[in-house]
């Protein structure tokens, strides 16, 4: 790769990284879309076909049938849709970061191929911090800090569910307050959007109703859809950030526009990215 088309690493400011974030973005919504729309849809479609068949059923048995739908719901959102369109959309935003060509169907075919990997490192990391929420709420919250990498750690360094959480701990050591304001700025600024669009909504249908009620849903899962890259943007820029700032990353990159270093600690990356 030429060394004047490769993008510019550099340790970047919360600001600079947000607005950084919003550009790859926007540059890349259409893929973004595709990736996410992929994992999501199906899941989402399947949900609103079964809210629509229990609306307006008033009994003990609709009752329990949307509950075991809900709870059905959440596990193969998180074991599924959560975790390939996260590391599809990581793996593809780090891809263009690098400035090399990727497109939907080859992030999602890494995404499935370490798919199992990243279920299980999200569902340990998951524990951990559940079991610091109900001790002290504190090492909960710390924890969760620590742990906002691994899918980084996974798709981009090929690491196994056990050592991308040392990892991602590892990186975020020092730097859990960026951390923790790239998280709030980002979740802050997807709420405000989905209240905005969900009052919107209200204003134009009644959602008593059974049909409001299930397009009201089928909007608030089309939020979801366009706004979740956005955090898996500024994830993977955070995770490239903390790089820079800790392992130099900046300067091994600028090495490799003119061939002459490997990362020896990350092999996966030298035939990948």
């Amino acid at each position: 790769m030429d060394s004047t088309s490769m993008p510019r690493f550099e340790a970047m400011t919360t600001g600079a990284l947000l607005d950084r974030a919003f550009r790859l973005y926007a540059n890349n919504f259409s893929l973004l879309l595709g990736i996410t729309a992929v994992a999501y849809v199906p899941l989402y479609a399947l949900m609103l076909l079964i809210q629509s068949s229990l609306t307006g059923a008033i009994s003990l048995t609709a009752s329990l049938s949307a509950l075991v739908a809900q709870v059905i719901f959440i596990i193969l959102w998180a074991s599924i849709a959560l975790p390939i369109s996260t590391g599809a959309a990581t793996f593809a935003i780090s891809e263009r970061y690098l400035g090399n060509p990727v497109n939907s169907a080859d992030a999602l075919q890494r995404a499935l191929k370490n798919l199992w990997t990243m279920s299980i490192a999200q569902l340990s990391a998951g524990v951990r911090i559940m079991i610091g929420f109900i001790l002290l709420i504190v090492p909960g919250i710390l924890w969760s800090l620590s742990y906002a990498l691994i899918i980084p750690a996974v798709m981009v360094e090929g690491l196994q569910a056990g050592p991308s959480l040392k990892r991602s701990a590892e990186l975020a050591k020092g730097q859990r307050g960026k951390v923790f304001a790239i998280m709030v700025v980002i979740n802050l600024l997807v709420v405000l959007l989905s209240s905005g669009v969900g009052s919107i909504a209200k204003l134009v249908l009644t959602v008593e109703s059974t049909g409001g009620a299930i397009f009201g849903s089928a909007i608030d899962s089309l939020v979801t859809i366009l706004l979740t890259p956005l955090g898996i943007v500024a994830n993977i820029l955070l995770y490239y950030d903390l790089r820079i700032r800790k392992e130099g990353f900046d300067l091994e990159m600028l090495s490799r526009s003119f061939g002459t270093a490997t990362d020896p600690r990350a092999p996966a990356l030298a035939p990948n990215l």
